[in-house]
């Protein structure tokens, strides 16, 4: 596009002219990169947050944070639960399973079997890939389990969209990241997030997040009322105002807006003397 004007040009304006819109089109295409946030946090609801946040703790991983016992961080990326009650399984929804990476696949599917998990699809090969298992939590989360020595502890975030290129343009569009395919297996294409976070979407008739097991996904803004601003001026839909909070160790703000097709997602600003 921007030789094709400047052919054009070449035979219309004069020199200086020229300059100047070349310099428009450039800065024109600058403003309109994306910034890229770091994926923050993936809130589950399940009738006893501290049980779950136990289980997790001692069979998944993570290290209890915030001065709570209802959440845990692993890497950069906390994973929290709400109390509820008679929340939908995850699986079939658009949020619809999350990934772990371990050392040894077998043994920690033998652990995770013995501490109440159901083995939906065991240990299996995956060629270019890695091995991999699904099972679903004590509550109703669907997990992956994988063996990616590249890349262990929390891995991914699996949604399931009817359309998998349209929702991943979307959170690019949105929430930048890099858009690659992961280690180069076509089928999984997807967004790598700071932090170290795989966003990854397939094919499939979908039901929205709140009111299922994994009720939204979020990620970190510097300044969350420029986001509230930018996101409007986008046309995005705030499903809830900003609200602030204290926690025990710093300050906190939030806002949700929606995602494609149900996905509830939210965005934190986190004091900066939290991690």
């Amino acid at each position: 596009m921007i030789i094709i004007q400047e052919v054009v040009m070449r035979h219309i304006v004069s020199p200086i002219l020229r300059v100047v819109a070349v310099l428009a089109v450039s800065a024109s295409i600058a403003g309109a990169q994306v910034e890229t946030l770091q994926y923050d946090h993936v809130h589950m609801s399940v009738p006893d947050p501290q049980a779950a946040a136990q289980w997790y703790h001692d069979h998944v991983g993570g290290e209890f944070v915030d001065g709570r016992t209802d959440r845990l961080l692993f890497g950069t990326t906390r994973i929290m639960w709400l109390r509820g009650q008679n929340r939908t399984p995850s699986e079939g929804g658009v949020i619809d399973h999350l990934g772990f990476s371990f050392t040894d696949l077998t043994a920690k599917l033998a652990e995770l079997e013995g501490a109440g998990a159901t083995i939906t699809t065991p240990r299996m090969e995956v060629a270019g890939l890695f091995p991999l298992s699904f099972i679903v939590d004590p509550w109703g989360v669907r997990l992956e389990m994988i063996e990616d020595a590249q890349h262990l502890g929390f891995h991914h975030v699996h949604l399931r969209d009817p359309d998998p290129a349209g929702a991943l343009d979307w959170y690019h569009e949105n929430f930048g990241g890099v858009r690659r395919t992961l280690r180069g297996f076509a089928p999984l294409e997807g967004i790598l997030y700071p932090g170290n976070v795989w966003l990854l979407v397939q094919q499939g008739e979908t039901f929205p997040s709140q009111g299922a097991a994994i009720d939204h996904i979020g990620w970190k803004a510097i300044e969350l009322n420029a986001k509230i601003d930018e996101f409007t001026a986008k046309g995005l839909e705030i499903t809830s105002p900003r609200r602030d909070m204290t926690l025990p160790n710093g300050q906190i703000a939030f806002f949700y807006v929606a995602g494609p097709n149900g996905a509830r997602v939210e965005f934190v600003e986190r004091a900066r003397d939290m991690r």
